[in-house]
């Protein structure tokens, strides 16, 4: 998987990212390569939409950790919309729905402010 792999969409200042089914060990890197190039774009939101996505290991979790720190150094926000994802569980598991905002949707994503995101979905 490249950068150029991951589907990027704009709303404003606002992109969204489709994820790949799986993040895990072999693609990990390059997701994270692709959300920090996305990064330094400068858009004030960032929504990863995991809403396809099945399966995240840990090394997709530190990518989305990494990520995340990448984008708030940059003055931006990582978001994670994951709708019916069995994802959701992984990062509830780890924590990492209390560090990163989560939503149900890229909808409810684009729809809340930025001051508002750390409020439960």
């Amino acid at each position: 998987m490249t950068a150029a792999t991951l589907d990027v969409g704009w709303t404003g200042r606002h992109a969204v990212v489709t994820m790949p089914e799986e993040i895990d060990l072999a693609n990990a890197p390059a997701v994270r390569n692709a959300l920090l190039a996305l990064a330094d774009q400068a858009p004030e939101l960032i929504t990863a939409d995991l809403t396809g996505t099945t399966f995240c290991d840990s090394a997709g979790v530190h990518a989305l950790t990494r990520a995340h720190q990448g984008a708030v150094a940059r003055g931006g926000e990582l978001r994670l919309a994951v709708g019916d994802s069995p994802v959701a569980r992984i990062l509830e598991l780890t924590g990492l729905d209390q560090i990163i905002p989560v939503f149900r949707g890229v909808r409810q994503s684009l729809d809340t402010p930025r001051e508002a995101a750390g409020s439960p979905p």
